[in-house]
């Protein structure tokens, strides 16, 4: 097990989406497989992590009522503070995430509560980089061999996949600097995909710790079946 500095770690969860790729039904947040939401799957693999010392959620506003119950009632929920309404952009519901954070935190850990299949091993080392270099961002490199397409729809180029990685999260941030680049953001209206964005505007490359595959972001349908999949073969190889 890698070994990191007592640093203390709020995490924020990310869980105000419309869902809308999902056809319908409860949000991703609240999906749920092997028997508990995804919200949960996500808070079980923080609260397994001793630097963090506590869990934000926000939420669609729809959702706050479920999602504080949850936060009530679920052991995976334990180390949550807060629960609080989403923007309608992503960068809005991390701005709201981070002005519900304890003011003592020293990282704040921004994650999709629809990645509900993290490991915290991943999420230690990210804070173990985090906590030496100011960031990090979990990423796995590009397998696939990657095109580039025109108007019609016909492949013209191959992009060279050497240096291309896909983002995943947590991804964490200094918390002065990420109150810092959201500041910016908010000046400039520059509203993101992810925090690891904010960072390269403004601050340079952000460190990368590999991520894993598992962690896939459940959007579509079929999405949510491979995570029970993947659920369900990791708790079957467990003595």
């Amino acid at each position: 097990m890698t070994t990191t500095a007592n640093e203390r770690t709020t995490a924020i969860l990310v869980a105000a989406g419309g869902s809308t790729r999902m056809g319908g039904g409860p949000r991703k947040p609240l999906l749920e497989i092997g028997g508990r939401t995804l919200v949960e799957h996500a808070a079980g693999a923080f609260d397994a992590v001793r630097e963090v010392e506590e869990i934000v959620i926000a939420g669609h506003p729809e959702d706050l009522g479920r999602l504080r119950e949850l936060a009530r009632s679920s052991p995976a929920l334990a180390k949550v503070r807060a629960v609080v309404a989403g923007g309608d952009q992503r960068v809005d519901s991390v701005r709201a995430g981070v002005a519900a954070a304890s003011a003592g935190a020293a990282l704040l850990c921004v994650h999709d509560a629809a990645r509900p299949l993290v490991e915290p091993e991943t999420i230690r080392r990210a804070i173990d980089l985090a906590t030496r270099e100011g960031a990090a961002l979990v990423a796995v490199a590009v397998r696939d061999t990657l095109k580039r397409s025109d108007a019609r729809m016909r492949a013209e180029s191959t992009l060279d996949r050497t240096s291309l990685w896909a983002a995943q999260t947590p991804q964490i941030f200094r918390a002065a600097l990420l109150c810092d680049l959201l500041e910016r953001a908010h000046r400039d209206g520059f509203a993101p995909t992810d925090c690891a964005a904010l960072h390269e505007r403004y601050a340079g490359p952000v460190p990368i710790v590999e991520g894993e595959p598992t962690n896939i972001k459940v959007t579509t349908p079929a999405d949510l079946a491979l995570a029970a999949a993947i659920l369900a073969q990791r708790e079957g190889a467990r003595p």
